[in-house]
């Protein structure tokens, strides 16, 4: 919305709800008003103008800082920085907890743990930070290398480049790419939702020959690097066809997995 059309938008806004309210009674299910969250989108390089009331039901809900959606704290400018800490501190307390048990358990065992407490929540919705600068994901990065450390009994002035090799784990940046890449390899392989499958498509540029490299056609162009370049129509070509041919062409999702980690950490 234009930031002076907020009334025609709050209008509109409202009418939606009020069908959404009348089919959800049609059906016998409830529409909490009280628990509804309005939460607005807006550059964090601009000053927002202050957003009008919106009406529902007998409640009028004005707009939080920030929402969580499906797991993922989601503040108004979408920097994830709430989501982040969220995660930093959930993994934080799975790595003390496992710190307390640590001399009872073997390599093997801590490992485990570590994935099913801690990189489990580092990995989690972890493709949204694609983009975000390098001091956004740092917090997870330090996360991971205490993760490595509980691991291993690193001490803390020994480098983590080597410990990671050890434990063939990607850092923080090459696990969101991985993410992306995955994804991106099932969607053209009809192994995605629709949805996201609908989101690239192939080049056919016969004159670059492009078919036969199974590239991808460039995404939108955008004029925010901080927004529009994270989007997944965006990242995914932008990633995708950075890699090389013998990946790309991969016969199987296993297969392309084990290339494109050794192609990560190559890079790493």
């Amino acid at each position: 919305m234009k930031p002076t059309h907020h009334s025609e938008s709050v209008n509109s806004l409202e009418s939606c709800i009020a069908d959404v309210r009348s089919w959800a009674i049609q059906n016998k299910l409830m529409f909490n008003d009280s628990k509804t969250e309005m939460i607005h989108f807006h550059s964090k390089f601009r000053e927002a103008s202050s957003f009008p009331l919106v009406h529902i039901g007998d409640t009028c809900v004005s707009t939080s800082s920030s929402a969580r959606n499906l797991g993922v704290q989601l503040d108004n400018s979408l920097g994830l920085k709430e989501h982040i800490r969220n995660v930093c501190r959930g993994a934080s307390f799975g790595i003390y907890q496992i710190g307390q048990i640590r001399k009872y358990l073997d390599k093997t065992s801590t490992e485990r743990l570590v994935h099913a407490f801690v990189s489990s929540r580092l990995d989690c919705h972890n493709s949204l930070l694609y983009g975000l600068p390098t001091s956004y994901l740092s917090p997870l990065q330090r996360i991971q290398n205490s993760a490595a450390r509980l691991i291993t009994g690193t001490k803390r002035h020994e480098h983590i480049s080597p410990v990671f090799r050890d434990l063939h784990w990607l850092p923080v940046v090459q696990r969101i790419r991985f993410k992306i890449l995955l994804l991106t390899y099932k969607a053209i392989n009809g192994c995605a939702p629709a949805y996201i499958c609908d989101i690239i498509t192939p080049s056919t540029n016969s004159s670059l020959r492009s078919s036969c490299r199974l590239l991808l056609k460039p995404g939108p162009r955008s004029r925010t690097r901080f927004y529009g370049d994270r989007a997944f129509a965006v990242a995914a070509p932008k990633l995708w066809n950075t890699l090389p041919l013998e990946i790309r062409s991969s016969k199987s999702v296993i297969t392309f997995k084990t290339k494109l980690k050794t192609h990560l950490f190559r890079e790493a």
